[in-house]
């Protein structure tokens, strides 16, 4: 249940550290994706220069720093435990859109939401879940979805290339949705399949757009540049999957040269890893 007082969750401002995730798959790399579309808002995020260190700036407050907006993320919305931020559906977090988004302002919400559904796909973030999807507010007629954050390519790591999406749809987590993604966007966010390829379209030429950055990443820092070839390579596969017949039915996708001329990464390690799961906890026996 949304809380409309004073006693506001507080977004947060954090600094994750990683070497083997580099600057979070340098994370302003692919929220400036989300950035190029100019659809969904984003975080606020500044780069170590050694790249380890990622900087999130709070967005619930104003220019001057005093707290502005509410924040509850959808793990609060749905009652659900942190633990159980993938244990829910998009077809729930809808449900809590309508809940609590003033009809005025809904479609543009479910516009933004469908959206980051897709760059889900388009990026393959596995780690897209409740905790990682907010609303913010100062009143009941004033609520609208976040600025994107926590967005990874999930798949450039290893052990967690195999992971299936961190929220189902429809009874499924895959990343083969066939032509039942666009259905269910339709249908559950009242967004037509139309304005759906516009932003397959827009997400198309935003990565396009800023894969010479990764390029770039991966020359400047040298952990990176396995990641940055994974990276591309997964973006290629997927904003090109989106488009294809069994999606969209979208046009060949011709992408920026920065998609080419490098050699395969290394081989991934066999080493299994849990998304959600912080290398502090103790394992259990």
């Amino acid at each position: 249940m949304m809380h409309y007082d004073d006693e506001r969750s507080e977004a947060p401002e954090s600094i994750q550290t990683s070497k083997a995730m580099v600057g979070s798959n340098l994370h302003p790399v692919s929220i400036i994706t989300i950035a190029a579309l100019g659809q969904v808002s984003k975080a606020r995020t500044e780069l170590s220069q050694d790249g380890n260190a990622l900087v999130v700036h709070r967005f619930d407050v104003d220019d001057n720093g005093q707290l502005h907006w509410g924040m509850e993320d959808f793990c609060a919305l749905l009652g659900l435990r942190p633990a159980a931020k993938y244990e829910t559906t998009w077809e729930r977090i809808a449900r809590a859109v309508r809940d609590h988004v003033p009809g005025a302002t809904q479609l543009e919400t479910f516009r933004q939401l469908a959206t980051t559904l897709l760059l889900t796909y388009a990026l393959r973030n596995a780690d897209c879940h409740a905790k990682n999807l907010a609303l913010l507010y100062t009143s009941r007629a004033d609520v609208h979805l976040s600025p994107a954050y926590g967005m990874i390519t999930t798949v450039a790591y290893a052990g967690y290339q195999q992971n299936p999406p961190g929220i189902s749809f429809m009874g499924k987590k895959t990343w083969s949705p066939g032509k039942s993604l666009g259905k269910f966007i339709a249908a559950t966010c009242g967004v037509s399949i139309k304005a759906q390829v516009e932003i397959v379209e827009a997400i198309s030429d935003a990565v396009s757009e800023i894969a010479p950055r990764v390029r770039e990443a991966m020359t400047r820092y040298a952990a990176f540049e396995d990641i940055g070839k994974r990276m591309l390579l997964a973006w290629n596969e997927d904003v090109t999957g989106l488009r294809g017949k069994r999606v969209y039915s979208l046009q060949e996708w011709i992408p920026s040269s920065a998609f080419e001329g490098f050699s395969d990464p290394l081989p991934h390690s066999n080493e299994n890893a849990v998304i959600g799961r912080s290398e502090g906890l103790a394992r259990r026996s």
